[in-house]
């Protein structure tokens, strides 16, 4: 195998990337928020700590949703590259 090739600063590869992480991080910061909203409110108020844990159950979903798009794009990514190396 050879070194991989490093995405340039405007290339489409490096746009995908950071799609891809952007994408990510946003369910997590959701994720984040809302677990330390329950912790706060689990005396307090536990309806609204139930509210923000379905939160990060449906968030938790979402990231379970991205992972799988992106494992399905690179097993498709690398079935073209085996096609095109024949």
């Amino acid at each position: 195998m050879g070194t991989p090739v490093k995405p340039s600063a405007d290339s489409p590869e490096l746009d995908f990337y950071e799609q891809i992480v952007s994408e990510l991080r946003q369910p997590l910061t959701t994720i984040s928020g809302n677990a330390q909203l329950a912790g706060q409110l689990m005396r307090t108020d536990p309806d609204r700590a139930s509210a923000a844990l379905d939160q990060v159950v449906a968030q938790i979903g979402r990231m379970k949703m991205l992972l799988g798009e992106l494992r399905d794009r690179a097993r498709d990514a690398e079935h073209a590259e085996v096609l095109f190396r024949s």
